[in-house]
């Protein structure tokens, strides 16, 4: 296990930990970047929640270290079961620059997150999906449509999101 990794142990998922602590090691040396990375497929829980904590945190901030990382992505969302792994991925996913086949791709696993058990993951998605309709104009009216088949669900946190989106979606 990196050395940075072991920073993100122990406890439970209720808790980040030190992800914030290494948030700043990434930020400030950006090699640290690629293990944390791999810490989402980590066999511990606690470790893949922290380090995809970790990696949508320094993203937020410097996106360009997404660079090359999309296939890695669709991949990690495909196979990812960890609802919190799965919010995190859909919050880095507007971030990413891929290719057009892999942005059809990313298209639907995002969709896919919305019948997600999660109301975070479906809400995280929502998100991810309105970001890329506002990059690309084009998907708006599809997006429209599934974040308000989403607020059929009746969830309020879903509700009270969508009412944004949609707000957004249509200005």
């Amino acid at each position: 296990m990196a050395d940075i990794l072991k920073k993100l142990r122990g406890g439970d998922r209720r808790s980040i930990g030190q992800a914030d602590q290494v948030v700043e090691e990434v930020l400030a040396n950006t090699t640290l970047f690629e293990p944390v990375f791999q810490g989402m497929t980590h066999e511990d829980p606690v470790v893949r929640m922290r380090a995809s904590d970790v990696i949508e945190k320094v993203t937020r901030v410097r996106p360009e270290l997404l660079a090359g990382f999309c296939s890695r992505v669709i991949d990690l969302l495909k196979t990812g079961q960890q609802q919190e792994v799965c919010w995190h991925l859909a919050q880095i996913a507007p971030r990413l620059a891929c290719q057009p086949q892999e942005r059809s791709r990313l298209l639907d696993l995002l969709k896919g997150l919305l019948s997600h058990k999660s109301k975070i993951v479906q809400v995280s998605a929502m998100e991810a999906l309105t970001a890329l309709a506002e990059e690309t104009p084009a998907l708006t009216g599809e997006v429209i449509r599934l974040v308000e088949a989403q607020m059929a669900s009746g969830a309020p946190s879903v509700t009270a999101r969508g009412r944004k989106l949609l707000q957004r979606l249509r200005e």
